[in-house]
């Protein structure tokens, strides 16, 4: 079997013409990913999309022989690549095609180092968490209320009050719904969470969802983009998401822990929690509290006019002027050479200088 034929060929049998540890002469990336996906790739929950994604990757760096691939290969590749898609994008498949490398290795399908281990990732310039104002959410409801979908309110309630995201919600079944608590499986990292819902809230959705159908809601995406625009809201490239940013930050607003936020949130790093923890009224209020200079409150003047004035700010020039003649004694004598900081001072035009 020629490394050609298992380029194209989609099958679990592709790649298995590589032995163990990875010697083969002439193998491609492509046939790595193959290899890849079929000890271990397919057993992902977005196994198929991770292929795909992984195989374009391949061919878009020209799908090199393995043993030959580089971590430049991948740079220049990121290089041209920024031009179409965004940083994020760009760290995505890194992080994909590294992550092969390393169950490869684990695995001992491949021998040889990961190339992409070194490379750093695209610096992403964190984006600005918006959320919804309580009247925008009224807004938004009602809209949702006068589509012809019948869900797509519900399931948008479900996201404001549990911080689910969109697919979760709308993959709810109805034996995940009981005692006041929503039940979430299949979610973005795997983790099953639980989060309590009202009695109010627990009717609406049994009552709202498919009669007959163990799956609550169909996919209602389009509809509630719809709903989004006819409400008048603009939140470039948080639509679906924007639920789950309100609902964190009115919880944090609301006096909410952040610990609490990142199991309801199901955030498995606290980091992508942290970024709520601003808009809690408390958030490092202990700064204040917990200070030295809480503990010595006489060091704060009562009255810091006195260190602003004219005259004190003349009388420090001056001090600052004798030490410095006393070094420049002492560096003619022992010809030492002045510090950067001290040319730096004396390159200034300061208040005074004139009396050197």
């Amino acid at each position: 079997m020629s490394s050609k034929s298992l380029i194209i060929k989609p099958g679990a049998e592709a790649g298995d013409g590589l032995p163990a540890g990875g010697s083969a002469p002439g193998f491609c990336l492509s046939d790595l990913v193959y290899k890849w996906y079929r000890l271990h790739g397919s057993t992902l929950r977005d196994a198929k999309y991770r292929l795909r994604r992984t195989l374009s990757i391949c061919y878009a760096l020209g799908d090199p022989v393995v043993s030959d691939f580089t971590a430049e290969h991948f740079a220049e590749y990121r290089e041209r690549r920024l031009k179409d898609v965004t940083p994020s994008t760009v760290n995505h498949e890194h992080r994909y095609l590294k992550a092969v490398f390393n169950e490869c290795i684990r695995m001992q399908v491949w021998a040889g180092p990961n190339p992409l281990m070194a490379l750093r990732q695209v610096h992403v310039h964190e984006p600005e968490l918006l959320y919804l104002s309580i009247q925008q959410c009224s807004r938004l409801l009602d809209e949702c209320s006068n589509s012809r979908n019948p869900y797509v309110r519900t399931i948008a309630l479900i996201c404001l009050s549990t911080g689910a995201r969109w697919r979760e919600a709308e993959e709810l079944r109805r034996n995940h719904v009981s005692g006041g608590r929503v039940h979430f499986y299949g979610t973005k990292n795997g983790r099953f969470r639980v989060v309590p819902i009202s009695a109010a809230l627990q009717q609406e959705i049994l009552s709202v969802g498919q009669k007959g159908k163990e799956k609550l809601f169909p996919e209602s995406r389009t509809a509630f983009r719809c709903a989004y625009k006819r409400a008048g809201l603009t939140t470039p490239g948080q639509c679906l998401h924007i639920l789950r940013h309100t609902f964190a930050s009115h919880f944090m607003m609301n006096g909410g822990d952040i610990l609490t936020l990142q199991r309801i949130l199901g955030h498995s790093d606290l980091k992508m929690t942290m970024r709520y923890a601003h808009l809690s009224p408390d958030h490092l209020r202990d700064a204040l509290k917990y200070s030295p200079v809480s503990a010595a409150p006489q060091w704060l003047a009562a009255d810091p006019s006195p260190y602003c004035s004219e005259e004190h700010r003349s009388m420090s020039d001056e001090s600052d002027l004798d030490e410095l003649r006393a070094l420049l004694e002492t560096c003619d004598k022992e010809k030492m050479e002045l510090s950067e900081e001290d040319k730096a001072w004396l390159n200034a035009p300061p208040v005074g200088k004139e009396l050197l």
